[in-house]
């Protein structure tokens, strides 16, 4: 530290600081200065608060004058019964005219005049993109009209295609545990252990020799749907490992198996 600097930990350096806290300040000329600020703020704000206060009962007060019918005695109505009017009837030539006078709304803030358009517009959107989000979510188109049991019912099926998938990856992932803990090297079908990550299925695909033409000529493994894969799954798990899915658990012969199991399904467990 150079000597031209002060010393942070000196009497110097504090002095030169001001804490406005008023429970701090020693002088008593910036005691009552604190005093007057507050004291100001405290009456401006009684003074908006006594103006907010009185806007409305005078807008009230308009309000219900607005609503009563023009006396007989208001000068208004008497020159309209000299051209012809009569109370109740309409204004103008034809019948079928304006009873009541245009109404008027009357505003308090100091937003703009079409800031209250703006929000319900801007609320009226965003009720759209979460309709059509959830439609999205549902599978539903958004252009079609669709009620509220339809939605619902469709919103069951996303709801158990969800779960059907879960418990077929949890199928899997047993089946394969257990095929590898019994030396199986490869899966009696494609889909009973879980699918490959890109970068092995290309591995592999690179370490096989060429494919003869015979060998490309047979056929695809046929295509099972999600129910039919989960049954297939849990049939297999239980006829080679006696291990229920929906139970957790496996057990120790196929007697116990059978003794112990509710079912095959989950609406038997």
């Amino acid at each position: 530290m150079s000597d031209d600097e002060d010393d942070y930990m000196s009497d110097k350096f504090l002095a030169g600081m001001q804490d406005v806290r008023p429970s701090l300040v020693q002088d008593r000329g910036k005691k009552r200065a604190i005093k007057v600020q507050k004291k100001r703020q405290e009456h401006h704000k009684r003074q908006r608060e006594a103006a907010a206060a009185t806007s409305n009962v005078n807008n009230e007060r308009l309000q219900q004058n607005l609503n009563k019918p023009l006396a007989a005695d208001n000068k208004g109505f008497q020159l309209l019964a000299k051209m012809g009017y009569k109370a109740g009837s309409g204004l103008g030539k034809q019948a079928d005219a304006r009873i009541e006078p245009i109404g008027i709304t009357i505003k308090n803030d100091r937003g703009g005049l079409g800031r209250e358009a703006a929000i319900a517009e801007l609320t009226a959107k965003r009720q759209e993109l979460r309709r059509a989000h959830l439609l999205h979510r549902a599978g539903i188109d958004s252009s079609e009209e669709v009620s509220t049991e339809a939605y619902r019912k469709r919103a069951m099926q996303k709801a158990e295609e969800r779960k059907l998938q879960y418990d077929i990856r949890r199928c899997q992932q047993t089946c394969e545990s257990l095929d590898v803990a019994a030396n199986v090297q490869e899966p009696d079908l494609e889909f009973f252990w879980p699918p490959k990550p890109k970068e092995e299925e290309e591995s592999d695909s690179e370490a096989e020799p060429d494919k003869t033409a015979e060998e490309e000529e047979l056929p695809k493994e046929e295509q099972y749907s999600a129910f039919e894969q989960l049954e297939l799954l849990t049939g297999y798990l239980r006829t080679a490992y006696t291990f229920c899915y929906w139970c957790g658990t496996r057990y120790d012969s196929v007697e116990d198996l059978e003794t112990n199991c509710p079912g095959l399904t989950r609406d038997d467990h």
